[in-house]
């Protein structure tokens, strides 16, 4: 393979890597599904990683004894690591909950799938002009309710 053909194959590498691997950078006015397209990628790969450090960190006795559980223990029984970070899980967890089950609804059972119809510019996709779009603003005034009924349960304690 020519030096022609390689720049050729890599001519849209940007746009790919734009679009695909860092989807959050596409400007989209007007668009909430975007919001909730970044904030679900957001909150799941945070959750992700936390439930990874708290695999490892349970793990701790096991690996390093006891002494070392202790020492972790006391630097995360800080304010910082304790119920401030509980909180901002809590909020990422019942977010992502909330806009996965919208997301079954409507991708697995087909729940508020409208009519196909021929695209005109600005295209609006008519799958998300109404019932969809009611789901998606459900789970926006829902999720900051049920993140302070959980912040109060974990800030009371």
């Amino acid at each position: 393979m020519g030096l022609t053909d390689r720049v050729r194959q890599y001519r849209n590498l940007p746009g790919f890597l734009q679009a695909s691997l860092n989807p959050w950078l596409i400007k989209a006015r007007n668009n909430p599904e975007r919001l909730a397209f970044v904030l679900h990628r957001v909150t799941g790969f945070t959750v992700l990683l936390y439930l990874f450090l708290h695999i490892i960190v349970t793990n701790t006795p096991a690996r390093a004894g006891w002494e070392a559980w202790d020492s972790l223990m006391e630097a995360f029984g800080a304010a910082l690591f304790n119920k401030v970070g509980e909180f901002i899980i809590a909020g990422f967890v019942i977010f992502h909950g909330m806009n996965g089950i919208r997301l079954l609804l409507t991708e697995f059972f087909g729940v508020c799938i409208g009519k196909p119809e021929k695209p005109k510019p600005p295209y609006i996709p008519p799958s998300f002009k109404a019932c969809q779009r009611r789901l998606l603003y459900l789970v926006f005034a829902l999720w900051p309710i049920l993140w302070a009924i959980a912040g109060y349960i974990i800030f009371k304690g």
